[in-house]
């Protein structure tokens, strides 16, 4: 890998206080953020970008819904973002484990890579499915999950 590639990854910290947070049947609330930063040999320091997904509301064992993704670029340069992970990380009710037999997470469905101007913010035009298995436990009901988001991308040549 060249050196102007750069794994963006939060610290544990971040990611439990920044985490996208799935609500099942829960009141709305705004978009959540994750920042990830990724060393890389840039003169200003490290290489960060945001990303902002949509919360998902309203599963049921069942059901999948689709949580869109947008890319925040704060950086003075356009970046390419080619590859996106999520995976569940905690839940917020005791008795419902962040396992995947209360909440499968499946790979994002969109085209990538995805270039994002600089300074700029790009919804994606696909989505990471996030579904309820019909096992799922029944003290999962109007749980709250944190999915945990993470992204690799590349600062795009001048």
């Amino acid at each position: 890998m060249s050196k102007r590639w750069w794994i963006a990854a939060a610290s544990a910290a971040t990611l439990a206080a920044a985490a996208l947070i799935v609500a099942v049947g829960s009141p709305d609330t705004p978009d959540e953020t994750i920042v990830l930063v990724g060393d890389s040999h840039h003169r200003g320091g490290p290489l960060y970008f945001e990303l902002k997904g949509k919360p998902v509301r309203g599963l049921v064992p069942g059901a999948v819904k689709q949580m869109k993704i947008s890319v925040v670029n704060p950086l003075g340069y356009r970046i390419t973002v080619h590859r996106l992970t999520a995976k569940v990380s905690d839940t917020d009710r005791r008795g419902c484990s962040a396992t995947a037999a209360n909440l499968q997470v499946r790979s994002y469905s969109g085209q990538l890579p995805v270039t994002v101007a600089a300074s700029g913010r790009t919804e994606l035009g696909g989505a990471i499915p996030v579904s309820m298995p019909i096992g799922a436990t029944r003290k999962c009901a109007g749980a709250r999950f944190t999915i945990a988001i993470s992204g690799v991308g590349q600062r795009v040549p001048r």
